[in-house]
């Protein structure tokens, strides 16, 4: 029997033509389809926007050159805690535009989002708060419209006052969520790690 014409010799053929096909398909859409970190960037900030904007690079921790290994012991201070961590710090006209994580969620899960600071006339208003994205939580749809318009306050003065947002008390810094508390927490952990980035600054 000829090896050639054998089934296994066919069956094998085949399966290593289809794994070259394939494989070269795969390379050209990777090409086609890749997105660099600076284009992700734009597309996230025009999220937050509506539209293209100009902006300055202050920290990214997807960036080498402004990544958690530039940060001087101060600053450390000012970008990690044990409740979050900001990962992204963006200067757009006279807006700083955040990306940061809250942490001590709903099984130790977290949420990201990017908040939106104004700065007129000396004072800092949180303007916009958008999730990003979020691990292990479950009930993220209880965390809607009315929480984020929570966090839409002036924070000038909130860290030298010791004001976080919580998920107990009362005033405009409390935002709790029926039945999902710590979601709500980890949300409020997120947008705490602004202030304290403020407060430190300012």
């Amino acid at each position: 029997m000829n090896f050639f014409k054998s089934t296994f010799f066919r069956c094998t053929a085949l399966l290593l033509s289809l794994t070259v096909i394939f494989g070269g398909i795969l390379a050209l859409l990777n090409d086609l389809l890749y997105v660099s970190p600076e284009e992700r960037t734009k597309r996230a900030i025009q999220k937050v926007y509506g539209q293209s904007v100009e902006f300055t690079t202050i920290f990214d921790i997807d960036n080498e050159e402004f990544n958690d290994d530039k940060l001087s012991d101060q600053e450390k201070v000012l970008i990690i805690s044990e409740d979050g961590r900001i990962n992204k710090i963006y200067q757009v006209g006279t807006d700083l535009l955040f990306q940061s994580t809250g942490y001590k969620g709903y099984k130790g899960g977290t949420i990201t989002v990017w908040v939106q600071v104004s700065s007129q006339n000396d004072r800092l208003t949180i303007e916009k708060v958008l999730l990003e994205n979020y691990d292990k939580q479950t009930l993220m749809s209880k965390l809607d419209s009315n929480y984020y318009g929570k966090f839409l306050v002036d924070v000038t003065e909130a860290y030298k006052n010791g004001l976080f947002f919580t998920t107990s008390g009362s005033g405009e810094f409390s935002n709790p969520v029926s039945g999902a508390t710590y979601s709500a927490n980890a949300g409020n952990n997120a947008v705490n790690c602004v202030l304290r980035y403020l407060g430190g600054i300012n």
